[in-house]
């Protein structure tokens, strides 16, 4: 009787007492060690249509079959194949052009990094500026908040300047901008920035050794503007990118005269197509990475980084956190590649 009594209490599921019945909520279960490692390798082919750069890959696939499909008819008709070389001579001659694509992807990689880098660095620095503010400079809470308006109107400047947008609604602590000064808004924001420091030091509420702690955070502004126009501005050479998407055509086709010969049309359609899917996949790649501020799937979120920023320094300087700084196309931002279950 005392273990029925027992196996009761410590039932998975309740426990039931005289007059008390508590529910015990289930742990949700994690999935184990096996289905992560299937998924990491099963994911890439079931979420392929949720991969970026796959919406337009499939355009190329579909011209690339037809035209198999038109090589394999040619041959047919007793055309003189003897002509081309076998099929290790496309192996080849492919390899080469993976190698190049190698080159070209890592080079546009590296554009893409660099900008999240420095993005990177546009976030410690709003921090590390409201911070000092907050501790050191002996203002009001409403000057305080001048400046973090103008902090977090900085970074969505930065956005719209590096997209070529305008912002939909005012940013604030700007007031009314001119043409002039809307060219480069990032450059007039930073502008605010120092006048309303030179404001504090001129009241003697900002001494020397607070500003020299300041400068570097509001210095680093223009270099950050500044190293992520160099980026915009200097895409990979124009010969270079014409030289490979001259070479990956030429390549794609010469490549199935020297396959559907070898081989039945139903083996040669897969095998050429495997093929084509990674040298032009890698090649839109690039070409999207190497400009990461846009708006496609595989840029830098900057909608994200601009609202952290606007949140952190709310936080710190105790700004509405409901007041609108500008209207954003937030992009979601979810791993096709990993469980969100």
């Amino acid at each position: 009787m005392q273990e029925e009594t027992d196996k009761s209490v410590t039932s998975e599921n309740a426990w039931e007492m005289p007059g008390i019945s508590v529910q015990v909520e289930q742990p949700k279960r994690k999935p184990s060690m096996l289905h992560k490692t299937l998924g990491m390798w099963i994911h890439p082919f079931t979420r392929f249509h949720r991969i970026p750069v796959s919406k337009r890959v499939w355009l190329y696939m579909a011209v690339m079959a037809a035209y198999i499909v038109l090589v394999n008819w040619i041959t047919d008709q007793n055309f003189p194949t003897h002509v081309f070389k076998e099929a290790g001579t496309a192996a080849y001659g492919s390899v080469i052009m993976g190698l190049l694509l190698v080159f070209r992807t890592n080079s546009a990689y590296e554009r893409w990094w660099e900008g999240r880098k420095l993005w990177g660095q546009l976030v410690n620095d709003s921090r590390n500026m409201c911070l000092k503010v907050k501790t050191f400079v002996p203002v009001s809470d409403a000057e305080k908040a001048r400046l973090g308006e103008l902090v977090i109107s900085f970074a969505y400047a930065l956005k719209h300047h590096l997209r070529g947008t305008t912002p939909s609604d005012p940013l604030p602590g700007l007031g009314p901008v001119t043409a002039q000064e809307a060219k480069n808004l990032p450059v007039y924001t930073a502008g605010r920035i120092y006048e309303v420091l030179m404001e504090w030091e001129r009241g003697g509420q900002l001494d020397n050794f607070t500003q020299l702690r300041l400068d570097p955070h509001a210095r680093a502004y223009m270099d950050i503007t500044g190293a992520c126009e160099r980026i915009k501005n200097s895409p990979l050479a124009l010969s270079y990118r014409a030289f490979m998407r001259q070479g990956i055509t030429l390549n794609l086709i010469a490549l199935p005269w020297y396959i559907v010969p070898e081989l039945d049309i139903w083996w040669s359609i897969p095998v050429i197509l495997i093929g084509s899917y990674f040298l032009i996949g890698l090649e839109l790649i690039a070409e999207d990475i190497e400009d990461p501020f846009g708006e496609d799937g595989d840029d830098l979120p900057l909608d994200s980084i601009c609202a952290g920023i606007r949140s952190t320094v709310s936080d710190i300087l105790n700004l509405q956190k409901q007041q609108k700084f500008t209207r954003s196309f937030v992009m979601p931002r979810v791993d096709p590649l990993k469980d969100h279950s």
